[in-house]
């Protein structure tokens, strides 16, 4: 099920989570804080697909599902172009063996080899944040209504 939920930026993770209901077992949520579309210009998909597209200014887009049907696991990146020369990278996992993993990289550059790059650095759970000035970005995973959920905010 796709989530689009308009939004100002003074909201908060907690804000905009519990602005959503959540239906299924997982879901990447992706905040545009700016006033730009994040474009998806590249994706990394080692298990299942990177479900999100663009996403407008001022915008959560966000969406929920399963995994493999035949082992609830998923494992993807995405490379999205802030503005020119401005890109971030977004990375979820849940792997079969192993444990749920986030990343979040800048690399300024379009195409997959940056959301590849990111995928290879996932290692762990942990929040993550970056700067790619004057644009910062954070991620992390929570939990709602049953549903892990991968969360995303480029400000």
């Amino acid at each position: 099920m796709p989530v689009n939920v308009n939004i100002d930026a003074n909201k908060t993770v907690d804000q905009i989570v519990n602005l959503i209901k959540f239906d299924r077992k997982y879901t990447v949520l992706v905040a545009n804080k700016t006033g730009n579309t994040l474009e998806r210009v590249g994706a990394y998909n080692d298990s299942s697909n990177w479900p999100i597209g663009d996403i407008p200014p001022n915008s959560v887009y966000g969406q929920e599902f399963d995994g493999i049907p035949t082992t609830n696991s998923f494992s993807f990146a995405s490379n999205y172009r802030i503005q020119p020369g401005k890109n971030v990278q977004l990375a979820a996992s849940f792997p079969v063996i192993g444990r749920r993993k986030i990343e979040l990289t800048s690399i300024n550059q379009d195409g997959n080899n940056p959301a590849k790059n990111a995928w290879d650095r996932m290692s762990d759970p942990a929040d993550k944040a970056v700067n790619n000035s004057p644009f910062d970005a954070r991620a992390l995973i929570t939990q709602k209504d049953g549903s892990l959920v991968w969360y995303y905010e480029v400000k």
